[in-house]
């Protein structure tokens, strides 16, 4: 750490969605010291950059690990929903090699909304993951962690409808991976079937794209540990906070004219069913006590378009995008980009 600033930045998970566009825009900055901790077995290219580098080793390799952490001054996790137990000895042993800041695998609700992070499971990982470095806090003095709230993925428009009650790890990861894509359809809309469900009971809601996102981190590790001048804008804001990264405040109404407008369709063109979020939430919990996979998606979706269900965050979003010097995003231009890479077979 130096001049009052992050310098040394370890990121887990830099070849998924968020850790590769996070790392690209933090290199872009050529402010910051990036080591990329991948498990060895890992095939997954990086870029070739002159501040970064690359430790490939076992997260199960105490000393290894303990040599890739000591000396940083912040770690970035952006792994999967799978590896979440492997998040929580790593986050162990980046503490206790003396790392101050913690960026915990987020990306996802308002993790403030306690009755939204109590009511959705897949939040429960990430609750925990906070917990755990408060803890670790009583034993290793100014150790932070910093939540990033996006909500769901603006790219994730499109559709696909899978589930799978086969239990296999390398079943249930294909089946996660799946749903990092654009055809998740979580949003209500199957773009190539012309299919609508249209909850009556939604609310407006925040969506950030990955490309917002990693620009985002990168202006926040930019931002000075204190700022006496403008306390607001300083890391220490966040420290044991949120930041809340916005594209757009959308709505189904919203996103349906998007839609219409990039596949030049109306209306009419579509087949659309009315449902509502409270339904919606009733059947998907009776879906996951049976083992659907897609059904534990679909009820965290349900919370972010419900209303007054905790996916509006706005407000919070329009302070940080100030801070962090973040634009709006132009929603039928996502969407446009979004239609036209599901229509290539491009997927996340």
């Amino acid at each position: 750490m130096s001049d009052n600033k992050l310098s040394k930045i370890v990121i887990v998970g830099a070849g998924g969605n968020v850790g590769s566009s996070a790392l690209k825009h933090l290199l872009a900055t050529d402010i910051f010291e990036i080591t990329v901790l991948s498990r060895e077995v890992s095939t997954t290219a990086l870029p070739s950059h002159a501040s970064l580098t690359v430790k490939r080793g076992s997260y199960t390799d105490a000393a290894f690990i303990s040599s890739v952490f000591t000396g940083q001054d912040a770690v970035l996790f952006a792994m999967n929903f799978m590896a979440m137990a492997d998040q929580t000895k790593l986050i162990e042993a980046a503490a206790e090699a003396g790392v101050k800041w913690i960026f915990p695998t987020e990306y996802a609700g308002d993790g403030k909304n306690e009755s939204m992070m109590s009511a959705v499971p897949m939040f429960q990982p990430k609750v925990a993951a906070r917990k755990q470095i408060e803890e670790l806090s009583k034993k290793f003095d100014r150790l932070k962690w910093v939540g990033i709230a996006t909500n769901p993925w603006l790219e994730f428009v499109s559709h696909a409808v899978f589930c799978t009650r086969d239990r296999r790890p390398e079943t249930i990861v294909a089946v996660l991976r799946l749903w990092q894509s654009l055809q998740r359809g979580l949003f209500g809309f199957d773009i190539k079937g012309r299919k609508a469900t249209i909850y009556t009971d939604s609310a407006p809601f925040n969506s950030t794209t990955l490309e917002q996102a990693g620009l985002g981190i990168a202006r926040l590790f930019s931002l000075p540990i204190t700022n006496d001048s403008n306390p607001r804008a300083s890391l220490s804001h966040y420290a044991n906070n949120f930041v809340y990264i916005s594209s757009c405040l959308i709505s189904q109404t919203s996103l349906f004219d998007s839609l219409q407008k990039a596949t030049s369709t109306t209306k009419e063109d579509w087949q659309i069913e009315e449902s509502t979020i409270e339904e919606s939430i009733g059947m998907n919990r009776e879906k996951m006590a049976k083992g659907d996979m897609r059904a534990g998606a679909m009820l965290t979706y349900a919370y972010y378009l419900g209303d007054g269900k905790g996916g509006n965050y706005e407000e919070k979003a329009k302070e940080d995008r100030e801070v962090l010097g973040l634009e709006e995003g132009k929603l039928n231009e996502i969407v446009k980009n979004a239609v036209e890479e599901l229509e290539n077979g491009k997927v996340f």
